[in-house]
């Protein structure tokens, strides 16, 4: 009777972690990320912050820390704002913002009508 149920909850311990093991993995990358051809499409380099403090501007870009001045792919950094860099090459000037344009343009609110007080 005791190896019965022994035998019993062993099961019971182990049907879960069976059945567990033919569902996907929610840490996995998706097949599309991980095919064979995805090296070749990279993206482009991205503008995540902005750090303003005059001539010695800081932003990171593409991975890594640019200043003004420094060269970066296809021209050197010209100018930082508080919104976007603007890169300055042959092949012409480039404005990289930190949001795309759908993320930063805002609707103004229209102003809110004064009230008359009564004295």
């Amino acid at each position: 009777m005791a190896t019965r149920m022994m035998l019993f909850v062993l099961m019971a311990l182990l049907l879960p972690a069976a059945a567990a093991t033919s569902l996907p993995d929610p840490t996995a990358l998706p097949k599309a990320m991980t095919s064979p051809g995805t090296e070749a499409l990279q993206e482009a380099p991205a503008l995540d912050w902005v750090k303003l403090n005059g001539k010695h501007s800081i932003a990171w870009y593409g991975g890594s820390i640019v200043k003004l001045g420094e060269s970066v792919e296809g021209g050197r950094v010209t100018a930082i704002h508080e919104d976007h860099i603007v890169i300055s090459g042959k092949g012409g000037r480039r404005v990289i913002y930190l949001l795309d344009k759908s993320t930063r343009t805002q609707l103004l609110a229209p102003p809110r009508p004064t009230r008359k007080t009564r004295n």
